[in-house]
């Protein structure tokens, strides 16, 4: 049992340090964009590096319309999916 305890601690440790990492790398990716922004490029080569900051459009489904509006038709393509879950607490 001792053994499973310190897996879960480790564990634990790399999640928290996955976390500060990833808050990190949004910091700089920030930082970054705001210096392509300030000077108006989408695409801007430094160095061997190549970075593009540009607006992407997506269309979804509006699901909370269709169900108001077509219940039976939502209904009707509703797929039910399973999936596990891990979580430690």
């Amino acid at each position: 049992m001792m053994e499973i305890e310190a897996k879960i601690r480790e564990y634990r440790e790399y999640k928290r340090i996955i976390d500060e990492s990833k808050k990190l790398a949004d910091s700089i990716a920030d930082e970054l964009k705001e210096v392509m922004e300030k000077a108006g490029e989408s695409t801007m080569i430094v160095g061997e590096y190549k970075m593009h900051y540009a607006d992407v459009v997506r269309n979804d489904l509006d699901k909370k319309r269709l169900e108001a509006e077509h219940a039976a038709l939502y209904a009707a393509y509703l797929k039910e999916t399973t999936h596990k879950r891990f979580s430690i607490t």
